[in-house]
């Protein structure tokens, strides 16, 4: 049993190179998408949601949709990295390993959804206004 556990351990790190998924709260998220010129957001909200406020140049795809994955290939590239959210971060969670699995290898997941990113922008507007 003992030579199993060095092996295993030379395997953890590709497990952990492999899953190239990050979560970030808002204000990294915010510094992530402003920084790359490249960004491609996806949002996976309701229409209506979406249409209500959404983070800009987001594009809105929902993943309960039959044609999800191909409506993804056509409007965002695999080879640019992907930001991704979704109103309260479960459905983007859930989603990641889709996108992983078909093709995107690098995925900015903003943690809290919209809700934590509303609440990080009434914060940020509150602060600027003392």
């Amino acid at each position: 049993m003992i030579p199993i556990v060095p092996f295993l351990l030379l395997l953890m790190p590709f497990q952990v190179l492999s899953a190239q998924v990050y979560n970030l709260d808002p204000a990294d998220f915010l510094k992530m998408i402003e920084e790359n010129p490249r960004a491609q957001v996806l949002d996976l909200r309701e229409p209506s949601d979406y249409a209500y406020r959404h983070i800009p140049g987001a594009v809105n795809i929902l993943p309960a949709g039959v044609s999800f994955l191909e409506e993804v290939h056509d409007q965002l590239s695999a080879s640019d990295t992907l930001y991704i959210y979704c109103r309260m971060g479960k459905t983007s969670k859930q989603v990641t390993q889709l996108l992983l699995d078909n093709g995107y290898s690098v995925i900015y997941n903003l943690r809290g959804g919209s809700v934590a990113w509303d609440a990080y922008l009434d914060k940020e507007r509150r602060r600027k206004s003392r």
